[in-house]
């Protein structure tokens, strides 16, 4: 579908046309009517009010469809705003709310919680002053940024990410963290249960893959 600006301008052109268009005749019937006989004058004054009415016309047309596009234009830039004005308020939601919960979990009384909470407001009116960046870091950087801001640990706010091994079982071969280590067998060192010693015949498998 089609803009509704792009229809306007196409027929705003097109009136346009026709007021220069209209406008040109009736200045010629109004100078044909000037040197006429009095008979033809009354004639062409007559087409020349009738042209002049149709010019009239056209051009309050023309402006009615300026002040609609105008109209239109300055709801759509509001539309436009208040989206902007609603996506910046959830996202400092978000990192307010995350930042608070370290707060209740780190704060030594409600006292330091509640001045904690008063830098963090302080900060994030100033931070979203500039909308465009504030929106474009990346979450979990912003939030650890600012808790470290006001004096906390962004450790706790951002819990370590924990290495999935692809499909089938098989490491990421470029993440050494992945690498897959032997089951522990019972009564193995590396088990929880049991010591060494009381698998028969087993030292030399530990020894070897020691």
């Amino acid at each position: 579908m089609r803009p509704s600006t792009d229809i306007a301008s196409e027929l705003d052109e097109g009136l346009k046309r026709l007021f220069d268009a209209g406008l040109e005749l009736a200045l010629q019937a109004q100078a044909n009517a000037m040197t006429a006989e009095p008979d033809e004058q009354a004639r062409l004054s007559l087409t020349f009010h009738r042209l002049s009415r149709g010019v009239r016309q056209t051009a309050a047309l023309r402006m009615r469809l300026a002040r609609e596009a105008e109209r239109a234009g300055r709801e759509q830039t509001a539309e436009v705003i208040q989206l902007d004005q609603r996506r910046l308020e959830k996202r400092k939601a978000h990192v307010k709310a995350a930042v608070e919960c370290l707060i209740w979990t780190e704060a030594e009384s409600p006292e330091a919680a509640d001045r904690l909470e008063d830098d963090l407001s302080d900060l994030l009116d100033i931070e979203t002053q500039d909308a465009d960046t504030f929106e474009q870091e990346p979450l979990e950087l912003q939030i650890a940024r600012l808790a470290h801001c006001i004096g906390l640990d962004p450790k706790t706010v951002i819990p370590p990410t924990p290495v999935i091994p692809r499909s089938g079982g098989t490491p990421d071969p470029g993440d050494p963290s992945g690498v897959a280590s032997p089951e522990p067998r019972l009564g193995s060192p590396a088990s929880p249960c049991g010591r060494a010693e009381d698998d028969d015949g087993d030292d030399g498998y530990w020894r070897s893959s020691a």
